[in-house]
């Protein structure tokens, strides 16, 4: 989860990123193209969305928005929450591959 209180980002292209999950109370993304973003279970409660292009940005039943903002009239797209990430120091690792024991030399 990413820690965006008081950013500014403002006129910033974050098309498609991806700031899921992410703390963005206070963040300013004014005039920011945030199309296509995933904002599921954002907080946007008190971020500064002003003229932020937001045409086709996920957002979920627990993304928080500014009172008053209508995301549906900003073209926003809600669908489901995801499920918990993983954490990034834990990752399974991608390959697995058996060598035999290394031997010291002597």
């Amino acid at each position: 989860m990413a820690d965006l209180r008081g950013a500014r980002l403002a006129e910033t292209d974050l098309r498609e990123a991806n700031l899921r999950k992410a703390n963005a109370r206070g963040a300013v993304f004014r005039r920011s193209d945030l199309r296509l973003a995933d904002l599921r279970g954002t907080d946007l409660s008190t971020a500064d969305l002003l003229q932020a292009r937001l045409t086709d940005a996920l957002a979920s039943d627990h993304t928080r928005w500014s009172a008053g903002f209508d995301h549906a009239a900003a073209g926003v797209v809600v669908t489901e929450d995801p499920s918990p990430e993983p954490s990034p120091l834990l990752q399974p690792p991608g390959i697995t591959t058996n060598y035999p024991p290394l031997r010291s030399m002597s």
